[in-house]
């Protein structure tokens, strides 16, 4: 079999467990492009939060961000697809926020955006590379929404069984911390629609990840790789996995 696509997520696969990429890596990506293979990113990080590592690749190719919310052809910065919703939409649980101080930020395909922020959220943004803005009123904003995520610090309540659109998912869920994104959202949607740009089809392409939100991928590819630090769950469902 020749491989057409190679999909890499990049926390704990493409990065070390300092975020970094190592000088193998970056050459192993070169060399996989320069040999005609489609490479693309597939990661649950934010366009800004790629941007470093993007630029040390020199990388020109695709990027499924946001956990497949959203794909953007990053040479072009062109969206390819998205899984969004309208501010419209989680208007409810905006205004419940504002009226209790809870601290929540949007997420669409190039931003982030939030109204207030704490000590607290600043030092978050800055460990996990998150640049954000600030927007006097959210309610304004013209994009379209990949993710909501509320993070009630000050344990208020009240907000977490308030009813969305059914195309509304919750993905990350503890009592007090909850991220509200679309329900087609997911690694393996957005690889979906790029195969289908390039008349690849599934087994033609290599998957290789290491966690829980790499299962979908992992299993769909043709050849599905779980690194060596993967859980045991990730890597029963895969090939033989890389050490």
């Amino acid at each position: 079999m020749r491989y057409k696509l190679v999909a890499l997520d990049l926390d704990g696969t493409l990065l070390n467990s300092q975020s970094q990429l190592s000088a193998k890596h970056i050459e192993a990506v070169k060399k996989a492009q320069d040999a005609g293979i489609q490479v693309v990113i597939a990661t649950g990080r934010y366009y800004m939060q790629t941007e470093r590592i993007i630029q040390a690749l020199d990388f020109q190719g695709i990027l499924v961000s946001n956990d497949g919310a959203v794909t953007i052809n990053n040479r072009t910065k062109e969206i390819v697809h998205e899984h969004s919703f309208t501010i419209e939409e989680i208007s409810p649980l905006i205004s419940f926020c504002r009226q209790n101080d809870i601290h929540f930020s949007l997420t669409t395909a190039f931003n982030h955006y939030v109204e207030l922020m704490s000590p607290y959220q600043v030092d978050k943004c800055k460990q996990y590379e998150i640049r954000y803005t600030i927007h006097h009123d959210v309610m304004q904003l013209k994009e379209n929404v990949m993710k909501l995520t509320i993070d009630d610090e000050n344990r208020v309540n009240g907000w977490q069984n308030m009813t969305l659109p059914s195309k509304i998912k919750i993905r990350a869920n503890a009592e007090f911390f909850k991220e509200y994104v679309h329900h087609q959202t997911s690694k393996t949607n957005g690889l979906r629609k790029i195969l289908e740009l390039y008349g690849i089809n599934p087994s033609e392409m290599i998957a290789i990840g290491d966690f829980y939100n790499d299962l979908d991928m992992i299993e769909y590819a043709g050849l599905g790789i779980a690194m060596g630090n993967a859980p045991e769950e990730v890597r029963f469902i895969s090939n033989p996995f890389y050490a």
